[in-house]
């Protein structure tokens, strides 16, 4: 039968809690799916989840997962809108020993219009599209070894994704009436009545 894939709401998780595998995929499947590489991200990621389990920031945590790996390249693309964020994000990097490039979303600066795309303000004569396949090419051409995303909007964050040779990690999630907190819609009784998601016992 496979998966049943509605996990958001089960309300026993007792793959988390009790070892139980629900979904049919045998161990050895499991283990065959990851390559060496991926095994080594694995390692990595454990390594900082467990030594640093809720002490640091996720902007620490990602010069700690890069360390575990042995990087040494970062690769930083970022929206225009958070041009301030990203050179102190830049700086700690930098500061962590790292070499960090950076590419912002408006790179080659391509007209919206030359592609047929909304303009946020359509009475200007000129606004330029986000690039985000090239913000994956131009830290590619610097050998970046772990591409970080800050604040690329919805739909440009997946073709940069896809776009990346490489490992990419989410630094920052774009948010523009939440401070870049998408789970404020979640935390906030207004937000979640205003969307229709409150609990049928929740006041």
């Amino acid at each position: 039968m496979g998966m049943k894939a509605d996990c958001a709401n089960c309300r026993m998780h007792a793959c988390y809690t009790k070892g139980v595998n629900c979904t049919g995929v045998d161990e050895a499947d499991i283990l065959a799916a990851y390559s060496e590489e991926e095994r080594r991200i694995m390692k990595a990621a454990a390594y900082v989840e467990g030594t640093f389990y809720s002490n640091i920031t996720r902007l620490e945590e990602t010069a700690e997962f890069a360390k575990a790996m042995g990087y040494h390249r970062l690769g930083l693309a970022f929206c225009i809108g958070l041009n301030a964020e990203a050179r102190y994000i830049a700086r700690f990097y930098t500061k962590q020993g790292f070499e960090c490039y950076s590419v912002c979303c408006k790179n080659c600066s391509f007209a919206k219009k030359e592609l047929g795309l909304k303009q946020v303000k359509p009475e200007l004569e000129y606004e330029a599209m986000c690039n985000p396949k090239f913000q994956a090419k131009f830290l590619a051409d610097k050998g970046v070894e772990l591409f970080i995303s800050c604040g690329l909007c919805v739909g440009h964050d997946a073709l940069f994704n896809a776009a990346c040779p490489g490992p990419v990690t989410t630094l920052v999630v774009k948010d523009r009436l939440l401070a870049h907190n998408p789970l404020g819609a979640i935390y906030s009784r207004y937000w979640k009545r205003k969307l229709g998601i409150m609990d049928e016992d929740e006041v």
